[in-house]
């Protein structure tokens, strides 16, 4: 068995571990870049998310506003994995339950972390195209001024196909599992559980390199993802629903460790 047939070997046999324990992984926006840079470089980069999601069986629109920093570190040509830290701000809108009205609830920003993984095929077709999934997991908590809390974990992950353009970057598409997995509790104290309706999206992600003659060093990149529900819609009261984009700018090293190649890697 050559280079190449291993590392599918071990890329499809990781697939099966990360499907195999899904309803586990944590996550919310997945780019950063959605590419696999090559092994021994670390990037380093922020991230601003917004999402519409449809919260419980009384189809709560709400909305997640999330600010994240990321660090991603590729040990090997086919994986890489790192931290996200930051804070997350909750929006949902009110309901009525047992004859009590509850009112909006307007979160302010609270702690979110946790970590993400990326695994990628090799290039083919002339180094064009390449599959790649990519799963992260975060904890996040959002509370209001009458410390009603918004709390818990999502999970998200996807598998698509990555198209290079040279001398632009990457886009990548694919079917993401989204999984939300949270407790909320109100003013007097009662928890509820709460999780979201819709788990399948649509997922486009655009890594764009830009070329900077005074950065030689580093990679900087600019990342823009998307993912939409097909029950995506919008309101007035509550402008996105079942859709999200997430907007990323950040900065790659060169290798750190290893043999240079004659041509320093280019997106």
């Amino acid at each position: 068995m050559n280079n190449k047939s291993t590392i599918c070997f071990l890329f499809a046999k990781a697939i099966l571990s990360v499907m195999s324990i899904a309803p586990g992984i944590k996550a919310s926006n997945l780019a950063n870049p959605a590419v696999l840079t090559p092994e021994a470089r670390i990037s380093v980069g922020a991230s601003y998310h917004l999402g519409g999601y449809t919260l419980t069986n009384l189809e709560l629109p709400a909305l997640f506003n999330r600010v994240h920093a990321r660090c991603d570190y590729t040990p090997f040509s086919f994986l890489s994995f790192g931290l996200d830290a930051g804070a997350t701000m909750i929006d949902v809108e009110r309901y009525v339950q047992n004859g009590d009205t509850f009112p909006v609830f307007h979160g302010k920003f609270g702690f979110s972390g946790g970590g993400h993984l990326k695994l990628s095929t090799p290039a083919f077709l002339k180094d064009y195209l390449r599959i790649t999934a990519i799963g992260q997991g975060s904890y996040f908590s959002s509370k209001n001024n009458n410390g009603a809390v918004y709390k818990g974990f999502d999970a998200a992950g996807v598998i698509g196909i990555q198209f290079h353009i040279p001398k632009f970057g990457f886009i990548t598409a694919g079917p993401l599992v989204y999984i939300i997995d949270g407790t909320n509790r109100n003013y007097t104290g009662e928890e509820h559980f709460y999780s979201n309706l819709n788990n399948i999206r649509g997922w486009l992600a655009i890594d764009f390199f830009p070329h900077l003659r005074e950065l030689h060093t580093t990679k900087p990149y600019v990342s823009l993802e998307i993912s939409v529900s097909p029950l995506a819609k919008f309101t007035k009261r509550i402008p996105v629903q079942e859709f999200s984009v997430s907007l990323s700018i950040g900065s790659i090293t060169k290798r750190l460790y290893g043999e240079e190649n004659d041509v320093e890697w280019e997106p």
